[in-house]
């Protein structure tokens, strides 16, 4: 995802989703370098869509 190519809205949903998996590894105790690639992309995927949701 290229930050230039976003709209200011989706930048917002962008950096909330970014704290939204900070949020949801400090609740399940792991650390990012736990994570595979796929295993972030999965939750950021997962956490940008909820707040996309959200805002509509």
């Amino acid at each position: 995802m290229q930050l230039q190519q976003l709209k200011n809205n989706q930048v917002d949903t962008v950096l909330l989703a970014l704290d939204e998996c900070y949020r949801r590894l400090e609740k399940a105790e792991v650390s990012a370098k736990e994570l595979t690639q796929a295993g972030f992309t999965l939750m950021f995927k997962s956490a940008y869509e909820s707040l996309a949701r959200q805002k509509h």
